[in-house]
């Protein structure tokens, strides 16, 4: 018994522990077929968890005979719920007709042709049309399960219901998880998660294009980095600060850095407190080609939201190409010294306070700038 207490629960969290438990099982009752199955009432259909006994020819043919008006065992629900054991005596007596099980099409097609008959099972979970039944099945020629194996069965089926609740909790948060990759796959802009150290922890399919590309930005050794020595420094100093910015309680702001065209936006991500696992900082980046925009409505659209000179604008968005403040400065034909005033001035119209706010928010103004409608 505690050898199939204890593979029940390995089994929750490694699915190849099931071999063991079944082996463990068999011993305990002497049965010939162990399964784990849900029945899909719905669909009239079989959801094999872990069968061992039977052939996987068979198994396809179940739901052809188990779904049929003259199957006594859809007749008695009341049986199919947590904390029942069934046996095929109990069915018959509850419905009063000995004879139901060897009338069935189920019986004579299915079990007879296995030489199986006899049958006691619990049900550890239930749930909007789906029962989860774990059946244990024999041949005619080992009798019936006593009443020893039911009071077994029935002590094993309190920690069948709660290993079962766990792997239905696991299960549903492994679904979520695949339902919002899918989502995310769908999502034409790149989007990838990092840990601290720039390590790839996951990835849309736009943001494994983009970085398989190999413009600006790649994957090296599983983590994000710049094709250039130049760019990796602003790369990783604004991993540090975003990393650093997902324990603050402030709001956290999204920063960004253009290399060659390509823009790269991080936002901290707070980790959920556990007890059990230390958080870690991670972050949310997104990978994006800008819109190309004209460069008067580009002028034009910060202008407007922001109250940009003409040289303050151009210095804007030649912050927005790439590089650094220097290589800005030379694309909006103005000195350095020059271009650090104006970047004073630009943090004061826009409320930021660092270069890579600063780019982050005049890349998401103008990406989602409409194109000026001409009459």
């Amino acid at each position: 018994m505690h050898r199939a207490t204890e593979a029940l629960y390995d089994a929750v969290i490694d699915p190849a522990a099931w071999d063991d438990a079944m082996r463990a099982l068999r011993a305990l009752f002497h049965s010939r077929v162990e399964a784990l199955y849900c029945l899909d009432l719905r669909a009239r259909a079989l959801r094999p968890v872990r069968v061992e006994g039977v052939e996987r020819a068979q198994i396809k043919r179940f739901s052809a005979s188990f779904y049929l008006p003259d199957n006594p065992c859809l007749k008695t629900p009341e049986l199919h719920r947590p904390g029942v054991v069934r046996t095929d005596e109990r069915m018959l007596a509850h419905l009063g007709d000995p004879q139901a099980l060897r009338r069935s099409t189920y019986f004579n097609e299915w079990l007879r042709p296995q030489d199986l008959a006899h049958t006691m099972g619990i049900t550890p979970w239930a749930e909007e049309g789906l029962v989860l039944n774990f059946s244990l099945l024999r041949e005619p020629g080992r009798g019936a399960f006593g009443g020893a194996e039911q009071r077994r069965l029935d002590r094993l089926a309190r920690h069948m219901e709660r290993a079962m609740r766990m792997v239905v909790k696991l299960d549903t948060l492994t679904q979520r998880c695949s339902d919002s990759t899918m989502a995310l796959d769908r999502v034409e802009q790149g989007m990838a998660v990092l840990d601290a150290r720039g390590a790839l922890l996951q990835a849309n399919q736009a943001a494994l294009r983009l970085l398989a590309r190999g413009k600006g930005f790649c994957l090296r050794s599983g983590r994000l980095a710049a094709r250039e020595p130049q760019d990796q420094a602003r790369v990783d100093a604004l991993l540090n600060a975003c990393t650093a910015g997902s324990t603050r309680a402030e709001p956290l702001q999204p920063a960004a850095l253009v290399v060659q065209g390509l823009v790269l936006q991080m936002t901290p991500l707070r980790s959920t407190r556990s007890v059990f696992v230390s958080p870690q900082a991670a972050v949310l980046v997104s990978l994006s080609e800008p819109l190309a925009l004209p460069l008067a409505q580009a002028r034009e659209t910060l202008s407007a939201l922001f109250g940009f000179t003409r040289a303050e604008a151009r210095l804007a968005l030649s912050l927005m190409d790439g590089g650094g403040l220097r290589e800005a400065a030379s694309r909006a034909r103005m000195s350095y010294a020059t271009a650090r005033w104006y970047l004073k001035i630009l943090f004061q119209k826009t409320g930021t306070t660092r270069q890579s706010e600063l780019i982050a928010l005049l890349v998401r103004v103008t990406q989602s700038a409409r194109p000026l409608q001409t009459h």
